[in-house]
């Protein structure tokens, strides 16, 4: 890895809508032609689009960098619950209803 390529990285995930490679050779201080060589050379750069130049000059490139996606979540083993589930039971059975446990039963059972 060249020297200047952390510092493009970083300033291009600063920029996430690109720049030009004379905007960046400016604000790093460095050549123009270094940036573009580096550029070129740099798997996480990708020209985004190109802008019009005005007058008779050719379009420029707009630099992106890729900003790598987190790692994929470790699989389970087959035999792991996802979630422990937990039983509920009633104080006494006056308090089952049709399957359901009444939260004001009576005390004598009757509903």
């Amino acid at each position: 890895m060249k020297p200047s390529h952390p510092k493009i990285r970083q300033l291009l995930r600063q920029y996430q809508d690109g720049l030009t490679a004379k905007e960046i050779s400016e604000r790093l201080e460095k050549r123009h032609d270094t940036i573009y060589a580096a550029l070129q050379n740099m798997p996480d750069t990708y020209i985004d689009r190109w802008l019009k130049a005005q007058q008779q000059l050719p379009p420029q490139a707009v630099w992106c960098a890729v900003v790598p996606p987190e790692n994929c979540p470790k699989p389970r083993p087959k035999n792991a619950r996802p979630t422990q589930l937990r039983r509920v039971e009633p104080r006494n059975l006056s308090e089952i209803c049709f399957g359901f446990i009444l939260t004001n039963a009576s005390s004598t059972g009757r509903h």
